[in-house]
């Protein structure tokens, strides 16, 4: 799939110089508070004479809000070449400029089109020739590139640009929805809690230059022990069409993807005995090329944005030659493949949901089962320049899962939970809190599927997933007042999980042996949806940032709840929760007081997909704040209960009950009265209860009813905590004991 750009710029395909696009951009939003926004700067965007309005000095006012963390170097509306010293760019491209001069909010903003045409002033005001970037290794390279406030970037110094040769869309059930308030793209679907769009990935193409890592002038982001041995593209200049990119040069730049869906081929070359083989495996649906992705409209957009087809469901039935594909289950998959809808030999479809013991059934297969399939993808976006007589150096593409903590990355979860204040732990991250180490997909240093077409990733490209800036001058940061993140989907790595077993977004593939350190898309569940049931129920085990619906189910001795998710979020009580599943319920069993639950062994997230029931509507709004107290509420209240930090213990503790309280709430204002104390801030409850035996009952095999030993209230600040046990008054918690 190539997408062309138009020379320079264009409106309705008429050619203009970049300036031209610029100050239409500028004639547009200044009526409507951007004029006197930009004046308090000194700057001026109805000025007759604009390039050199763009050109002069300017006196910065970092005190505004959104201008905080400009670069203290800079000093003009337009700083050829470097585009976070760039005034007007900050002030389009950055997420926190939203009011105005005197503080009122913003209401119209710059479009996508807008940003990427201030941007290509940005290089284009100066245009460089070749011989200017030295005798260094160059290439045409193809980054995921985002612009971010200064806590998001690699060097922490100011907001900057960020680039990655690895971009991370998601697929979705809605077209994506570009938010020009937060310069971006969210998930949600208003009114409509059980779909979700999809998110797009921007790209671009860079004159690159091939450097060891060098974390003081480039990065990566998080360097990484061996990086400074390891080579890394750093994008030194963006191309564009036209004979204003380069000195010397009428480019015309060509953007070609290639994405591949190949799972459920690859499940057919892993097991035997399916029923399957080539040449049958080398078409669709074993192998899925089109009906991935498209090219974003470029008026709207500029060129660069990669969006995923939206689909009707996040899963759909497989279908080969017009008819259902069906397969033999084999035996051992580990959760790989959705195997719980049989074909019985007439041709009817029995759902094993409904039969006593599936996972054995599942588990032993023999039998034949229908296929569905994703359309989650992996591949490349490469540039083509035929003036330019450089390599060309593809970007990873990556078409992933549903991201159902939307606004939290996986990055900052990591340097959360590394923070000696906030877990002193002698090896970080805390091991007493994850089942395993929290990475980000940005961190990883493996090679790419050496599968794909055109074999554009050599095995020494270890580099490709990691985070980096432009090259930098500064060796020292400065402080800056507190700044907000970004509160939209990030496409950038960060964002995406790099535990692999199999992964979320990406996995880790089998080539000569098991799980060789290579990123593959054909090595995660198929569908998508197999992975996140397992994720989920072990209390957000690979991604770190996912849905822990641990609480969910009946106590399992696997998992213990590490990020809970409120009652709402489970269903319970009430209409169902992100997952479709209600949460447990308290029952009367012969005079005896039970937790009734839906058992995990016939949950089915496929199914749920099926019938569109997944949401991520009631996570998706969690801030990294939020998302962090309920890790470290969740530790306070297992200390609280007497389980302290032993993982096995907390197995016994299991989360009946969570929510923030709102006021007024008489229970609440009844506890603070009996414990002669009150609670300041946000107040969460939390009831535990010990368990005991766990049973089935015999008029339904798909509950689990289980002993309640011992039950504990709290009602938990951030500062403080009420505790209540079995029942007795509730006292203030001593937490030093």
């Amino acid at each position: 799939m190539f997408l062309r750009t138009l020379p320079s710029d264009s409106i309705g395909g008429i050619a203009v110089s970049l300036l031209n696009a610029v100050e239409r951009a500028c004639a547009r939003l200044a009526p409507f508070g951007w004029r006197d926004l930009l004046l308090q700067h000194g700057l001026d965007l109805t000025s007759n004479t604009l390039r050199e309005e763009l050109a002069k000095p300017l006196h910065i006012n970092r005190t505004l809000a959104g201008f905080e963390d400009f670069s203290i170097s800079a000093m003009h509306g337009i700083a050829p070449g470097r585009p976070a010293d760039s005034l007007l760019f900050h002030a389009f491209a950055s997420p926190n400029v939203s009011t105005g001069a005197s503080g009122e909010a913003l209401t119209v903003f710059p479009t996508a089109a807008e940003i990427e045409q201030v941007l290509n002033y940005v290089y284009g005001a100066a245009p460089p020739s070749l011989e200017a970037f030295g005798d260094q290794k160059l290439a045409i390279a193809v980054f995921a590139y985002e612009y971010r406030p200064q806590p998001e970037t690699v060097h922490r110094c100011h907001a900057d640009l960020c680039f990655s040769r690895a971009g991370v869309a998601r697929v979705g059930t809605a077209d994506a929805l570009y938010d020009p308030i937060r310069r971006g793209f969210l998930p949600f679907v208003e009114g409509q809690p059980n779909r979700m769009r999809v998110i797009p990935a921007r790209y671009g193409a860079f004159i690159a230059a091939k450097c060891a890592g060098q974390p003081e002038r480039f990065g990566p982001m998080n360097a990484q022990p061996g990086d400074q041995e390891l080579a890394f593209w750093v994008p030194l200049h963006k191309l564009f069409d036209g004979d204003e990119c380069l000195a010397g040069f009428d480019l015309r730049v060509q953007l070609e993807n290639h994405q591949i869906n190949e799972k459920i081929g690859q499940i057919h070359r892993r097991f035997r005995g399916t029923g399957w083989q080539e040449p049958d495996i080398l078409n669709a649906p074993f192998v899925i090329t089109q009906g991935l992705s498209h090219w974003a409209d470029t008026e709207a957009f500029a060129p660069g944005l990669l969006v995923p087809d939206a689909k009707q469901t996040l899963v759909e039935a497989a279908y080969y030659k017009g008819q259902p594909l069906s397969f033999m289950m084999p035996p051992d998959s580990g959760g790989l493949i959705h195997g719980r809808h049989r074909v019985r030999d007439d041709g009817s479809i029995e759902d094993l949901n409904d039969l006593e013991n599936v996972d054995a059934m599942v588990k032993a297969g023999g039998y034949r089962a229908l296929h569905y399939q994703d359309s989650m993808a992996e591949g490349w976006v490469r540039a083509h320049c035929p003036q330019l007589t450089l390599e060309s150096i593809a970007a990873y593409s990556i078409i992933g899962a549903p991201d159902f903590f939307p606004l939290c990355g996986q990055r900052e979860l990591k340097e959360w939970s590394s923070d000696p204040e906030v877990f002193p732990c002698p090896t970080p991250p805390c091991p007493e809190v994850w089942h395993t180490r929290i990475n980000p997909l940005s961190d990883v240093r493996f090679y790419i599927n050496q599968s794909l077409e055109g074999n554009y990733f050599a095995l020494e490209d270890r580099g490709v997933t990691a985070i980096v800036s432009h090259p930098q001058s500064f060796t020292t940061s400065r402080a800056t007042p507190q700044v907000a993140h970004a509160q939209r989907q990030s496409w950038l790595p960060d964002f995406a999980s790099g535990v692999f077993g199999p992964g979320w977004e990406v996995g880790r593939g089998l080539v000569d042996a098991p799980f060789t350190n290579v990123l593959c898309g054909y090595q995660l569940a198929s569908p998508f949806t197999e992975d996140a049931r397992i994720c989920a129920a072990l209390g957000s085990y690979w991604p770190g940032v996912a849905p822990d619906s641990t609480r969910t189910f009946e106590p399992r001795s696997v998992s213990a709840t590490t990020i809970p998710l409120t009652d709402s979020e489970i269903g319970s009580p009430g209409s169902p929760g992100w997952d479709g599943r209600h949460g447990p319920t308290w029952v009367e069993v012969e005079g005896r007081p039970l937790i009734q639950y839906e058992a995990y062994e016939y949950s089915d997230y496929t199914q749920a997909a099926l019938t569109s029931q997944l949401s991520l509507t009631m996570t998706g709004h969690t801030s990294t704040e939020q998302y962090h107290q309920r890790v470290l509420g969740m530790r306070r209240a297992y200390q609280a209960v007497g389980a302290g930090s032993d993982k096995e213990r907390w197995k016994r503790w299991p989360l009946l009950s969570f929510f923030l309280v709102q006021l007024p709430d008489d229970d609440f204002e009844a506890a603070q009265q009996e414990a002669n104390f009150r609670l300041k801030g946000d107040v969460h409850f939390y009831r535990l209860f010990e368990h005991g035996s766990i049973s089935t009952p015999t008029s339904n095999f798909k509950l689990r009813h289980v002993e309640i030993l011992q039950q504990v209230e709290l009602y938990m600040s951030p500062q403080a905590m009420l505790k209540r046990q079995n029942g007795a008054p509730w006292r203030r918690h001593d937490e030093s004991l």
